[in-house]
């Protein structure tokens, strides 16, 4: 859910990104992005959903990097997206946005938003524990930065010791959904949205669920802390993390109270939003030579409160029973200017009974594999191929994609994504099995 009080942060990141595209051209070299927009009504058969039919998206990237060593420079970056569908929906995403520099030849600070990369297996399944997601869509759930202060230090036999904290919180603000006071009820206009239901049978009666939102305040919400520590190793080949952390969960639980009211035949739903912490920690390894690499990662996810929850809760289709997680994958890939193939695998640990566990979210991956196939052809033409294959529920997507540079500054992209879902239709992406999209679009990129 987004809030009234968060949108003014939408409002924040739209103005900070007018302020740089109209100072842009006095450091183009720093400035990367497009302007664009796609259909998915190249078959009738495809790209029916409301929200999922066309879109227009912007992309913009300012990053100066640190040159030099002591006390030269000051490294910036600001990293922004947006998108509007076909219902007039318009989501923001600011991934990046923070300045940083050198105190001493081994000491490092970098201050604002920011996207910590202590994670593998987080980063390339879309879990969204350390980092939060963008989330314009679950094809390419992306990631955004979490707002705060990171001191580095690099010794020189190549140990690294990292530390973040923060007194700030942004949860992920999409897919959002639509809250109606008036009305007393919660939609979506967006296709990867999961509105709860508006209406339940109870007792063989078809009753209407009407909300009651007790929106917090705006100071419950962002002066929240987070606290972690990296310590790691780096040289030529090897790249190792080990990391723990102490922060709130990037998305909001909805506490719900309900109650039925048979003469009135409405079934009442009073959801009072929390803010969670969960602890994360995890490693990672990873052996990079020339344009081959590879990684072993895990993670381990400890919510610190555990809601109550009520049995009247499914009515309403609002799960929110916690879970604690545990997820070791790993990944081999080749890449050059020619082609990129890559092979990752990830398992979940921990033990998850859906039947015991119906209030508690699907995980999103259980067993899966995911084999990653990406060939230029000369300077115009690229196309990729993107498949994620869960062996235990069966799920699958698959994204197929290519690019046509038509010239400097304009592009054609095209491609086709699946998604297939158990029969039973028990698994996170089995509310979303209709997102296919046969798409064709254009971008001038800058």
């Amino acid at each position: 859910m987004v809030y009234p009080m968060l949108k003014n942060l939408k409002k924040g990141a739209l103005g900070g990104l007018v302020f740089i595209t109209c100072t842009s051209y006095a450091a183009s070299d720093f400035i990367q992005g497009h302007l664009g927009g796609l259909s998915n009504q190249i078959s009738s058969q495809v790209g029916n959903v409301p929200g999922n039919r066309y879109n227009v998206d912007f992309e913009f990237d300012y990053h100066r990097e640190l040159y030099g060593t002591y006390r030269r420079g000051v490294e910036r970056r600001f990293t922004v997206a947006a998108l509007v569908n076909d219902q007039g929906l318009t989501m923001y995403s600011l991934q990046e946005a923070f300045i940083g520099g050198n105190l001493t030849s081994k000491d490092h600070l970098r201050l604002g938003r920011q996207i910590l990369p202590w994670s593998q297996v987080d980063h390339t399944w879309g879990f969204g524990k350390v980092n939060n997601r963008r989330n314009f869509d679950y094809f390419t759930p992306g990631q955004e930065g979490l707002i705060g202060l990171l001191y580095e230090r690099k010794s020189s036999n190549g140990m690294r010791y990292r530390s973040f904290v923060s007194g700030l919180y942004v949860p992920e603000l999409n897919p959002a959904l639509d809250i109606n006071e008036d009305d007393q009820t919660i939609t979506t206009r967006n296709p990867w949205g999961d509105a709860p239901a508006s209406s339940a049978e109870v007792e063989g009666r078809q009753m209407p669920v009407k909300y009651d939102v007790d929106y917090p305040e705006a100071s419950e919400v962002i002066y929240r802390y987070t606290v972690g520590a990296n310590i790691g190793f780096e040289n030529k080949h090897w790249v190792l993390d080990n990391f723990i952390m102490r922060k709130p969960e990037n998305t909001v639980t909805p506490n719900v109270d309900v109650n039925v009211s048979f003469t009135e035949g409405v079934v009442n739903a009073a959801i009072d939003p929390k803010f969670y912490y969960h602890d994360v920690y995890g490693t990672s390894l990873k052996y990079r030579n020339k344009d081959l690499e590879m990684y072993i990662s895990g993670i381990a996810i400890r919510p610190n409160e555990y809601p109550d929850v009520d049995e009247q809760v499914r009515y309403t289709e609002i799960k929110s029973k916690k879970q604690r997680e545990d997820y070791v994958g790993g990944g081999i890939s080749r890449s050059n200017d020619l082609y990129t193939v890559a092979f990752n695998y990830v398992a979940r640990l921990s033990p998850f009974d859906r039947e015991k566990d119906d209030l508690a979210l699907d995980p999103r991956w259980n067993q899966a594999i995911n084999l990653f196939v990406s060939r230029n052809f000369g300077r115009h033409l690229s196309l990729s191929s993107d498949v994620k294959f869960d062996m235990l529920t069966t799920d699958r997507l698959v994204m197929v994609r290519g690019n046509y540079v038509v010239s400097k500054e304009l592009q054609m992209n095209f491609g086709v994504n699946m998604i297939g879902t158990p029969k039973d239709g028990k698994s996170f992406w089995s509310p979303y099995s209709n997102n296919d999209a046969i798409y064709g679009g254009l971008r001038y990129v800058f």
